[in-house]
């Protein structure tokens, strides 16, 4: 059975931003990406619907013997084989069946069936639970040949207000959901922006080469980018030689590296999220409510480094 690939399709993403418009990801709309691909979708999966005919005894066999209707109980579930016949006589080719019309009742109904039967997502999926290339973070963050990291944050470099009122709308967020998956995605996210912060910083400070030539810039900003993306120790260390001090505490780089790399194994009891630690292999513990509180002192620390710094050099 030929089953949904999103990369079969243009799927269009949106993002969705919280306070000063910080993007926490992108999400898709599948209900409404169905709806406007209906046609397109049972193209691609071979499937006839043919609203409002009247089909002949032949046509109709060639309609109940589609895959999806001998393999389902769709057909009986919407009463396919108990259509109305529309025109009696003695010679069987002049027996039509009425099939029904799209706005019937019942059509929206058949159609989210078939396309569930074809694993088509449907409500909406957020930043964490969509494929990694339709993700935002993932194509920024994760992917080793993605767009110059150095380049990204010199762009658009996440600021500490941005940052904070990210964190507690985040928090908020995080407390206000029920679902699982949910608060894992935006504690990830969360540790994302934490990061992505002090990205920006080390951007920031970086010094600007002038006349040089654009060859050399490529050169150098390639280079900066690869000890963004690389290591923690790595990021820390061009911290400190930029900064003459050591990074503040990120005491939750276990927790980052095991959601986003099966943010599934994972689970939630309480108000503590527990984990894998990937490097020695065991079960660790992290209090929700601390890891919060301890990004808001990360950005505090990092605040007072940044001014201490500047007094110092002005």
């Amino acid at each position: 059975m030929k089953k949904f690939n999103h990369k079969d399709f243009d799927i269009e993403t949106e993002i969705e931003t919280g306070n000063d418009d910080f993007i926490y990801g992108n999400y898709v709309d599948w209900d409404r990406f169905r709806a406007e691909n209906e046609d397109n979708l049972l193209d691609y999966f071979d499937v006839s619907l043919p609203w409002g005919k009247k089909l002949t005894i032949l046509e109709y066999a060639d309609f109940i013997k589609q895959e999806v209707f001998t393999n389902t109980a769709i057909s009986d579930n919407y009463n396919l084989t108990k259509l109305p016949v529309s025109k009696q006589g003695e010679d069987i080719s002049k027996l039509y069946i009425q099939f029904p019309n799209r706005n019937d009742s019942d059509s929206d109904k058949l159609i989210f069936e078939i396309f569930n039967h074809f694993e088509v997502p449907s409500d909406q999926e957020y930043e964490y639970e969509l494929p990694e290339d339709l993700q935002y973070w993932h194509t920024l963050l994760v992917d080793e040949y993605s767009e110059n990291e150095y380049e990204y944050y010199k762009n658009y470099p996440v600021e500490f207000t941005t940052y904070k009122d990210a964190i507690y709308d985040i928090q908020s967020k995080v407390n206000g959901t029920s679902d699982t998956l949910t608060k894992k995605s935006l504690i990830l996210s969360s540790l994302i922006i934490s990061e992505s912060l002090l990205k920006s910083i080390i951007v920031k400070k970086t010094p600007r080469e002038t006349g040089i030539s654009e060859f050399s810039q490529e050169i150098i900003s390639s280079e900066i980018s690869k000890k963004l993306r690389g290591s923690v120790e790595t990021r820390n260390g061009l911290f400190k030689k930029l900064f003459n001090r050591n990074t503040p505490k990120q005491n939750w780089v276990n927790l980052r590296n095991s959601l986003s790399h099966d943010i599934e194994s994972s689970f939630i009891k309480d108000k503590n999220i527990i984990f894998t630690n990937m490097k020695e292999d065991k079960e660790e513990t992290y209090s929700i409510d601390n890891l919060f509180k301890n990004q808001i002192e990360f950005y505090k620390e990092l605040q007072t480094i940044i001014d201490e710094y500047n007094v110092q050099t002005e």
